[in-house]
């Protein structure tokens, strides 16, 4: 039953509401790098992730990468996301998939007899486009093309996200970001009650200490009709090819039960190994508090 209500939360919340926001498995972070970093990486570039996170951050990738990432979700939860960037004269291409698989649910009648069985899944699929201007701004636009599927029904959605980056010469190079993502709109609903995406707007700031070998990044994000979020995250370079990160996301207080584990609840850290130069891979472990942990591992690659 718990996985079910877990289900509902993330696919399908017009049973719970008139107007609901749906597609809610929009909201999951991706990668073990970001997710490390409190997700807080709209002002973090190079990085194939940043499709995601925001378009803009691929526009100064030099050369062709790839990132594959895999998480093992609660109530054993599946999903993998998967990205590549090809740069072009000014900027770069990028083309991404983000799948989770429910898993299989006991379908049952109105005497609550077992009838067989059904499963759950959810993919997007994202098209990114971005430029590098004035070798300071960069700029980006997904293009995202959303499905749900429950048993016998879908859901189909259209959205795009559309991101700067501008790394200024302030305080010594603080880098800022900006974006709104998930603007679009569903096409075809589960039922007759169509649903609103997670549009959502972020701001955010990183930088580069000069004399400590230290990213951090912090990111506001406002959903509609929701409180600010505030995430928070550090990258400590321990040694060539070695990096610590930590870093923790406001979501965390609406994950409070009353227990000894809500003090965990928004924290998350990780490690990133460079391998040969051209391969990394990177683990991040994210608290729920008293529901779980969440183990993300991601491997990317240049070429």
């Amino acid at each position: 039953m718990k996985k079910i209500s877990f289900l509902l939360f993330f696919i399908a919340p017009s049973v719970f509401a008139a107007d609901p926001i749906g597609f809610s498995f929009l909201r999951v972070p991706v990668g073990a790098r970001p997710a490390a970093m409190g997700a807080s990486f709209l002002s973090v570039s190079r990085d194939a992730h940043a499709i995601y996170y925001n378009p803009a951050g691929i526009a100064n990738i030099p050369t062709q990468m790839g990132a594959f990432g895999y998480l093992n979700h609660i109530l054993d939860i599946q999903s993998f996301f998967g990205a590549y960037v090809h740069p072009h004269g000014r900027g770069s291409f990028g083309i991404a998939v983000n799948f989770a698989d429910y898993g299989d649910f006991t379908r049952t009648n109105s005497f609550g007899e077992d009838t067989g069985s059904f499963s759950a899944n959810s993919v997007v699929g994202y098209l990114s486009y971005s430029q590098l201007r004035a070798e300071k701004l960069l700029l980006g636009v997904n293009v995202k093309f959303i499905r749900a599927q429950l048993a016998s029904y879908s859901a189909n959605a259209v959205a795009v996200d559309l991101g700067f980056i501008y790394q200024s010469n302030i305080f010594d190079n603080l880098t800022f970001a900006g974006g709104v993502f998930n603007l679009g709109r569903e096409l075809k609903a589960f039922d007759e009650t169509k649903e609103r995406l997670p549009l959502n707007f972020q701001i955010g700031a990183s930088k580069r200490l000069a004399h400590l070998p230290l990213l951090y990044s912090l990111t506001l994000m406002k959903y509609q009709d929701e409180d600010l979020r505030f995430r928070a995250g550090g990258e400590f370079t321990l040694s060539k090819g070695l990096q610590f990160r930590l870093g923790y996301d406001t979501v965390g207080q609406d994950q409070k039960v009353g227990t000894e584990a809500d003090r965990f609840a928004g924290l998350s850290f990780g490690l990133g190994l460079t391998l040969l130069h051209d391969y990394i891979l990177d683990y991040s472990l994210s608290s729920f508090g008293e529901v779980g942990s969440l183990n993300r591992l991601s491997f990317s690659m240049t070429f």
